[in-house]
């Protein structure tokens, strides 16, 4: 990393593999600033604006659009031109009636997969951890950095906790409502979200489990074969159905 114009950026050699950077843009590329994905795993705002979806031509029109607040992700204004946007958050331009989902790609890593307006208002994120806070109620903590507060009733019988670690929860945005809970079990609906077979979508044959993730595996059916992948690569995305709008996958 160095700083550029005073700003934090990376020299294109460094920067991951599935980031789609024209030539024209130069020797240096934007940096994520930290948030809730990984900053090897995530797409800042103005390379989508720029690069991606091609409004602007130059880093001086994106910063200004994004300034304006012309951008909303999962239903909230971002105005910091170098906000990580990562899997399956949910981007959203008003003034051109223009939504979209980021969802994992073969070829790209990342993908803005173009949605609805009705489907624009939720989205789902797995449930990384589970902790216990005072007064014996229970925070989920999200695959995108946000926690979400399950009030119990009786800490000893604890019949509001239904969650599992795994599990994705489908969430209306900005309001954070549980809409849904999808069970990470077999027969369910998986996108794989990481490693070779990345955006690959099929129905979760078996789960292996071993001590800890990286040993644990998936195996998920997809157009008659069998694919298997890491515990912690899986995504569970809807029960007999998706739950979301997916590409269209040329045969």
């Amino acid at each position: 990393m160095t700083r550029h114009g005073g700003q934090k950026t990376l020299k294109r050699l460094n920067t991951p593999a599935f980031l789609q950077i024209k030539r024209k843009h130069g020797k240096f590329f934007i940096k994520s600033s930290p948030g809730p994905h990984p900053s090897r795993f995530c797409l800042p705002l103005l390379h989508i604006v720029r690069d991606l979806l091609e409004i602007v031509d130059n880093h001086r029109e994106a910063k200004k659009l994004i300034g304006l607040g012309y951008f909303k992700v999962d239903g909230k204004v971002v105005r910091d031109k170098s906000f990580p946007i990562g899997l399956m958050d949910v981007l959203s331009i008003e003034k051109m009636n223009k939504h979209y989902r980021i969802l994992p790609d073969s070829h790209y890593g990342l993908i803005l997969h173009e949605i609805n307006e009705k489907e624009s208002t939720f989205k789902l994120c797995r449930i990384t951890n589970k902790t216990n806070i005072k007064g014996g109620h229970i925070q989920l903590n999200l695959h995108d950095g946000r926690n979400i507060l399950i009030r119990v009733n009786d800490p000893r019988s604890p019949k509001e906790d239904v969650y599992k670690v795994m599990d994705v929860l489908k969430i209306s945005v900005p309001e954070q409502e549980i809409m849904k809970v999808l069970n990470f079990k077999e027969n369910n609906l998986a996108i794989i979200m990481s490693g070779k077979n990345i955006g690959q979508i099929g129905k979760i044959n078996n789960i292996l489990k071993r001590f800890g993730p990286k040993a644990s595996t998936v195996s998920i059916q997809h157009n008659g074969s069998y694919t298997k992948t890491l515990y912690d690569y899986t995504f569970i995305i809807g029960e007999d159905q998706s739950e979301i709008d997916l590409p269209k996958i040329d045969n």
